[in-house]
């Protein structure tokens, strides 16, 4: 299928675009666009997110919607015979004609998200932000004393010719007048020089605001920080707003190519500054005074290479093609906030964190921060998983890393019943006796689909039962739960009924899903196994795996194990550091040491590239079975049933 603009694609004989109304349900909402408009774009301009994880170009199968009207729809091979029989369309590939109505399935929304915002970790050393105040008492100028306020302020603080940058230039004769001659400066330093950031009227020492983000591939979370006592004020998350033109990075890496670039930095910009909107708003509620985006005067960012390179502004081009190469590693610039586009003060320097590789970014170095790792003298394995997943390996002396692509199915991508972790996902979930299913259904309405810990837990489960064998394929047990099709056998999680409303089939489990999920965990555990390889290590001697990101802390590590997804260690070997992007960012906002312990990591970790590595390729292969080939690295995991006994 050739790839197609989300906007639009051609109506034949079409002479001149008329206008047609789109009415979208259960919202309400409506809106007006020209003939030959896409029902994606159209549901974009009505401010509805759909799920178009593949950026519109349809093959992800997920911006499924009902409409009624004037409409063209191209055929998809994503669409089963119970949705074709029930009208259902993919909105990116449905052209409107006319006038329309259209509902909107409930799998196909982008929800309320779970998002994770806990983190883990200590701040090193004292409290150091790189902004501090100090108060100043000026004399007024007189008729024989009337130097210019800045160069009055410049005598006042000692500092001789210390910059200001002229955003905050043009604020300064009024804060010092409305102060009485009584100011106080914020004082940004900067590779060991001080910079005038803000000069406010009166003392204002006791309040000193910065922010730590980290921008992910589908959300983005924010703590503001009081950087005088280093407590989190107040904790914000949203969808990022990229995700309608593609839920992973080489979507949409491939959008910007195709003239998108500049409109997913405005989207992920535009979704950070509405994150610390909703920040700002919350202190001012707490504090029962106005806080305003001036109040901001620093901000620490991690993100993916990728995600950091949209965020700048960069092109991404060739971080996409092989041999992957970044434009930038941000080592060392602090980018002013107005360059960022940021709704802070406007002269704020911005931390950027350092990506290490084209696929190992800023956001992995600030897991390890946050981790501690980087201090330990022991071994330790840290584990990043989501769309890509991201491993180091190391301790105080050195550390190694690498990225594998895991795949959007644990992200609900690439799997029938697969969904983001939002509301009416089922999370966790049984298998019992007589292959009937329990589950717990985030915001616990009915289900929908199910999100990656509930898939997890699933696969554990069909193979504790002997619903599949180690090469996870699904047998031919005497149940109604078990059905073939023409594309092979499926399991049945849950039936129509039972499901949220607007659901056009039974949820189900398919044998190609299975494979699907296979090679992810696959590519999980022959990543951890490559990396110990190239260190000439062994997994006896980690004595500790650290599980960072929001995926990694909902999942159940003991099905993990089970599946071969995560080592078989003992399990008080385990900690889960939570959102560690988000710590290792509010951790550098906070201390000096931080920041050169982060500059350290960066330096001491070194990167192997799993793309073109024949060791990656034998110990992925190799885990193409449940729990793995060699079923001794698994001692813990049971040998699957046997039909016989799943049958009884």
């Amino acid at each position: 299928m050739p790839l197609v603009s989300i906007s639009r694609f051609p109506m034949a004989g079409s002479v001149a675009a008329k206008e047609c109304t789109v009415l979208f349900r259960p919202d309400g909402r409506s809106v007006t666009v020209s003939e030959g408009t896409t029902i994606l774009k159209a549901s974009l301009d009505a401010g509805i997110e759909l799920d178009a994880v593949c950026g519109g170009v349809g093959k992800c199968g997920r911006c499924k919607v009902r409409p009624e009207g004037g409409f063209e729809a191209r055929e998809s091979p994503l669409l089963t015979q119970e949705d074709v029989r029930a009208n259902v369309v993919l909105a990116c590939q449905a052209a409107i004609t006319g006038d329309l109505d259209v509902e909107v399935l409930p799998r196909s929304r982008i929800g309320k998200h779970q998002i994770l915002t806990m983190s883990v970790e200590g701040i090193p050393g004292p409290i150091s932000p790189w902004v501090r105040k100090t108060f100043c008492r000026l004399q007024p100028p007189t008729i024989w004393d009337n130097i210019a306020d800045l160069e009055r302020l410049r005598r006042a603080l000692g500092k001789g010719a210390v910059p200001m940058p002229l955003q905050a230039l043009r604020e300064l004769p009024d804060a010092v007048r409305s102060g009485r001659w009584n100011v106080t400066v914020s004082l940004t330093e900067i590779n060991g020089s001080d910079e005038i950031t803000r000069v406010e009227p009166g003392d204002t020492r006791d309040r000193l605001l910065g922010v730590a983000i980290d921008i992910g591939t589908t959300t983005v979370v924010a703590d503001l920080v009081d950087l005088v006592s280093g407590s989190v004020l107040a904790t914000a998350s949203d969808y990022n707003r990229q995700i309608s033109r593609g839920e992973d990075v080489i979507a949409r890496m491939m959008y910007a190519e195709e003239g998108g670039g500049e409109e997913l930095t405005a989207l992920v910009r535009q979704t950070v500054n509405s994150v610390i909107s909703n920040l700002l708003a919350r202190e001012s509620e707490r504090s029962g005074s106005p806080t305003t985006p001036a109040d901001i005067v620093a901000v620490s960012v991690a993100g993916n290479t990728i995600m950091t390179h949209f965020f700048a502004g960069l092109p991404t081009k060739h971080l996409r093609l092989e041999p992957y190469v970044p434009v930038a590693f941000f080592r060392v610039r602090f980018p002013q906030a107005s360059e960022l586009g940021l709704s802070t003060n406007s002269s704020a320097h911005v931390l950027l964190f350092p990506s290490r590789a084209g696929y190992v970014g800023g956001d992995i170095v600030a897991d390890v921060l946050a981790s501690g790792m980087h201090r330990s003298n022991k071994l330790i394995l840290l584990i990043d998983v989501g769309t890509n997943g991201e491993i180091v390996l190391g301790n105080k002396d050195w550390m190694v890393a690498c990225a594998c692509s895991a795949g959007p199915a644990f992200e609900g991508g690439e799997v029938s019943c697969g969904m983001r972790a939002m509301e009416s996902a089922i999370d966790k979930i049984r298998i019992n006796d007589d292959f009937t299913t329990s589950y717990h259904v985030l915001g616990e309405g009915p289900p929908s689909g199910v999100c990656g810990s509930g898939l997890i837990d699933l696969v554990a489960e069909m193979y504790h039962r002997g619903i599949v064998d180690r090469k996870a394929r699904i047998q031919d047990l005497h149940t109604d739960r078990i059905r073939n099709t023409d594309s092979g056998l499926e399991f049945v999680l849950e039936t129509r009924d039972a499901l949220a409303p607007g659901a056009t089939s039974d949820l189900v489990l398919t044998d190609a899903d299975l494979q699907n999920l296979l090679r992810t965990k696959a590519a999980i555990f022959g990543a951890c196994s490559t990396l110990l390889r190239k260190a000439g290590e062994s997994l006896e001697r980690v004595s500790g795996i650290v599980v960072a990101g929001a995926f990694g802390y909902h999942l159940d590590v003991e099905r993990a194990i089970r599946i071969g997804m995560f080592p078989d260690v003992p399990r008080e070997r385990y900690r889960f550091i939570g959102n560690g992007s988000l710590g290792g960012a509010r951790t550098a906002l906070l201390s000096a040491q931080a920041r050169r312990e982060m500059a350290d990591i960066f330096g001491r970790m070194t990167y192997f590239e799993l793309s073109v590595d024949n060791d990656f390729y034998t110990e992925f292969s190799s885990s193409l079975f449940i729990p793995h080939t060699d079923i001794g690295r698994f001692p813990s995991v049971p040998v699957e049933r046997t039909r016989e006994e799943a049958r009884v």
